[in-house]
């Protein structure tokens, strides 16, 4: 027999259990896997809530300023940011107008006084011709209703001559106060109407924090409260109080605006800096703090997940949240005191799940 022949036998059988482990199914690994999750023991009472809202700092007392007569603006003398002192010149119009009015009432008076002038002298003399019977009592009245007339005449022409030497001064417009300028809304060579605003000043001696509030929180913010308002510019810290809460809701935002004053004003020197307002809140002695990550939010509404470290498992625990923050929320109802809550991977948990607690190494070396 050839080789060929012996080495086949030995060949197939070979490929025989080749193809045998080919097909056979691998074993299956069935052991399950505990999710190690980190938890937080719940201790209630004796902590401190901060809440925070965005603001920024604006002035307390401000105006837009218009001319009380209309005209052509001839000069604007002040720009975004200057300092006014009470009574300074801001803008002037066209004073030619007002002063041909300003003369027209003049006049009007010079006329009106030369003529009651003229018939009092005429009164004085028909009183002494009718001492004399010269003249008759029905003169003598005429005369006087003229010479009334004329006095009335005489008072309306001063009103109107007042009024157009107000109108003459109209023609300047003047700072209200000492503070600054904050917007433009006038260039020389426009018409302005009566009323039309042309510059916007605020006193910068006099500053407030303004900022809105939730529906959901305003009933918690009262006029008086303390506050702390951190500024972004210089990471400053002023101590604040609520001076004011809006009871109506803006319109758009359907938010509440509340005003508060500080401390020291001059330390916020510029109009529209961005601040954060911190309101400090004691937690009640049946309320639990927890962070963020605890929280799992659903269209059904928000959880928790609770760790039985007896059985190890967790379970959901419907929470209502308050007084949410960036970083913190309180739990008043729902939890006891000394329950574990998962705080890392709440995400992928679900109802029952085994899990086991993770352990720091710090805990470990304990």
């Amino acid at each position: 027999m050839s080789k060929s022949r012996l080495f086949l036998p030995v060949v197939w059988a070979a490929v025989g259990s080749l193809l045998l482990a080919a097909c056979s199914r691998p074993e299956i690994d069935t052991t399950e896997v505990i999710r190690p999750v980190r938890v937080i023991e719940l201790q209630a009472g004796g902590s401190t809530f901060e809440e925070s809202f965005p603001g920024q700092i604006e002035p307390r007392v401000q105006a837009k300023l218009s001319f009380q007569v209309g005209g052509k603006l001839t000069t604007r003398l002040v720009d975004v940011g200057d300092k006014v002192t009470k009574g300074q010149v801001l803008a002037k119009i066209d004073p030619r107008d007002l002063s041909l009015a300003l003369q027209a009432a003049q006049a009007q008076f010079d006329a009106a006084a030369t003529e009651h002038a003229q018939l009092k002298t005429d009164l004085d003399r028909a009183k002494t011709l009718k001492q004399q019977n010269f003249i008759s009592q029905a003169e003598l009245d005429r005369r006087q209703l003229a010479f009334d007339a004329a006095g009335s005449r005489l008072s309306q022409a001063r009103a109107q001559l007042s009024t157009q030497a107000n109108q003459r001064q109209y023609g300047d417009l003047r700072a209200p106060g000492s503070g600054v300028i904050s917007s433009v809304y006038a260039e020389a060579g426009q018409v302005l109407a009566p009323g039309q605003a042309v510059v916007q000043w605020a006193d910068e001696n006099d500053v407030q924090v303004s900022m809105a509030v939730p529906e959901s929180r305003v009933s918690a913010i009262k006029p008086g409260q303390d506050a702390r308002v951190l500024l972004w510019s210089g990471q400053q810290s002023l101590d604040a109080k609520v001076r004011e809460v809006s009871p109506v809701a803006d319109p758009v935002t359907r938010t509440f605006a509340v005003l508060l004053d500080v401390n020291d004003p001059a330390r916020m020197s510029r109009f529209g800096m961005s601040a954060t307002v911190q309101f400090s809140t004691a937690a009640k002695s049946t309320a639990f703090k927890l962070p963020i990550s605890a929280l799992v939010a659903e269209h059904t509404g928000a959880f928790v997940w609770v760790f039985d470290e007896k059985q190890g498992v967790v379970n959901k625990r419907i929470v209502q949240p308050h007084d949410v923050s960036e970083s913190d929320f309180l739990v008043k109802d729902g939890l006891n005191n000394g329950e574990l809550i998962v705080t890392a991977g709440t995400h992928v948990l679900n109802e029952g799940q085994k899990v086991r607690r993770f352990i720091e190494t710090s805990d470990l070396s304990k």
